[in-house]
């Protein structure tokens, strides 16, 4: 069942990302958003503003390019630097947590779900705000894990005006 779902997934995000890799769609016209400080390690754009929705691409905790040493084995640590590297996008593309309309959060160990929700949730409830539909899916590994400091967490979101 999760190879099918992994599967679907992923033909999905081909076809959106072709959809959306373009210059022009139908008179609108599809902006990148490089957020200062987010730099990709990958041919990718941190997300892309089409109309009045952003798509911003699956962030993982990194500092300047590395997870920094407190949260190498920490999913708290992680899941905290991810959300403010989401709200960096969303910042600069003048939006914030509230316009947030979907995330898909990818997992490594749903074991470490309820830590991961200790820290996800507060960026919602704490401003008094309704949180976004969500997906959680556990994955076997994410890119940018490094023997000693694995990427344990990665967090995508749709959101709009």
């Amino acid at each position: 069942m999760r190879t099918k779902t992994v599967g679907i997934l992923l033909t999905l995000m081909i076809i959106c990302g072709g959809f959306l890799a373009t210059d022009s769609i139908g008179g609108q016209t599809a902006k990148p958003i490089y957020p200062a400080g987010i730099k990709p390690i990958a041919p990718y754009s941190p997300a892309i503003m089409y109309g009045d929705l952003l798509f911003i691409s699956g962030q993982i905790p990194y500092v300047k390019g590395a997870i920094p040493e407190h949260a190498k084995t920490d999913i708290k640590e992680q899941t905290k630097i991810v959300m403010e590297n989401l709200k960096t996008v969303l910042a600069e593309a003048g939006l914030t947590f509230k316009h947030v309309l979907k995330a898909t959060v990818f997992i490594t160990d749903l074991k470490l779900y309820g830590d991961f929700n200790k820290v996800y949730g507060p960026y919602w409830t704490s401003a008094g705000l309704t949180p976004p539909a969500r997906a959680t899916v556990e994955v076997g590994s994410l890119p940018g894990s490094k023997p000693g400091a694995p990427v344990m967490v990665e967090i995508s979101m749709i959101a709009g005006r």
